[in-house]
């Protein structure tokens, strides 16, 4: 349970991250967070699937890049949605 928390912390914090490079395809607030929240969770299921278990810097490491990713392809996403303008 203590490495699924620092992988969602982390995921959070990866998706924070990730706005300030990408701030004309912000999802706002709630959304990097919560975008950052979903990567870090799903980052750490693959984790403890493939790996077989878990450590510290795997729950680090693997929830920033989750939530990275995951706020990134929302935002893709969102912006091909989008009606041109």
């Amino acid at each position: 349970m203590l490495y699924f928390l620092i992988s969602a912390i982390c995921g959070i914090g990866g998706g924070i991250f990730s706005s300030q490079f990408f701030k004309e395809y912000s999802l706002g607030t709630i959304g990097n967070l919560v975008t950052g929240f979903l990567g870090g969770v799903a980052t750490h299921t693959l984790i403890v699937l493939v790996m077989g278990g878990t450590a510290f810097s795997l729950a680090i490491v693997g929830g920033f890049i989750g939530g990275v990713i995951v706020r990134v392809a929302f935002s893709i996403i969102r912006q091909r949605m989008s009606p041109d303008s």
